[in-house]
C-alpha cells in the first residue's frame, strides 16, 4: 500500500496554494528587511533573505513548470515541508522560539488538515512539533539590540512551544474534521 493515497479527494488546488505561498513570501521578505533596515536590529540578513529567495524559486516552479491545475498529495506534501523548513530555518535566524512571528510555523501543516489525507498531516504535524522542539533550544540570538533585554522565566519560555504544540494539535484536529466533511460533499455531489 504507498504511503501517499492517490485519491481525487486529497490535493490542493495549484492557484490558491501558489497565492497562499506568495502572501507568505512577501510577508517574509517585507518583515526581513523591515526589521533590518528600518528597525536596526542585526542579524544575517543575506541569509534570511537567500532562504526567502529558495521560497520564491519553488513557487516559480509551481507556477511555471508544473502544469497541472491541482497538486497531487504527495507534491503538495513536499511543498509544504519546504515551507516548515523555510520558516523554521528564519525563526533560527531570529531568536528560535522567542521570534513573535513562530505562530506562522502552524499554518502549512494547519492548512494541509483540511485538504490531505490523516497519515500526511500527521507526517507535518510531528514534523512541525519536532522543530518547534528544536528552535527551543537551538536558535541564534534575538537579533541586537533585543537580545540585551529580553530576559523571560524558565516557565514562560518553555510554556511557549508547549502552548504552540496544544494549539497545533487542536488547530489540525478541527480542520481535519472541516476537511473530511468537504470531502464527503464533494463524493455525495458526484
Amino acid at each position: 500500500m504507498e504511503f501517499f493515497e492517490t485519491s481525487k479527494y486529497f490535493y490542493f488546488k495549484k492557484s490558491v496554494y501558489v497565492s497562499l505561498r506568495w502572501i507568505g513570501i512577501i510577508g517574509q521578505f517585507i518583515t526581513v528587511n523591515f526589521v533590518f533596515f528600518f528597525l536596526n536590529l542585526t542579524f544575517d540578513l543575506f541569509i534570511a533573505n537567500a532562504i526567502i529567495f529558495l521560497g520564491i524559486l519553488s513557487n516559480l516552479y509551481l507556477i511555471f513548470i508544473h502544469k497541472k491545475n491541482e497538486l497531487s498529495e504527495k507534491l503538495s506534501f513536499f511543498f509544504l515541508v519546504i515551507d516548515i523548513l523555510q520558516l523554521g530555518f528564519l525563526l533560527f535566524l531570529t531568536g528560535g522560539i522567542i521570534n513573535p512571528f513562530i505562530i506562522f510555523l502552524l499554518i502549512p501543516s494547519s492548512f494541509s488538515a483540511s485538504n490531505l489525507s490523516i497519515k500526511t498531516n500527521s507526517i507535518l504535524v510531528l514534523l512541525t512539533t519536532a522543530l518547534i522542539i528544536l528552535l527551543t533550544f537551538f536558535s541564534m540570538d534575538l537579533p541586537k539590540p533585543l537580545n540585551d533585554h529580553f530576559h523571560v522565566s524558565p516557565y514562560y519560555y518553555y510554556a511557549i512551544p508547549l502552548a504552540l504544540i496544544i494549539a497545533l494539535f487542536f488547530l489540525n484536529y478541527f480542520a481535519m474534521i472541516f476537511g473530511q466533511q468537504s470531502r464527503l460533499k464533494r463524493k455525495a455531489l458526484e
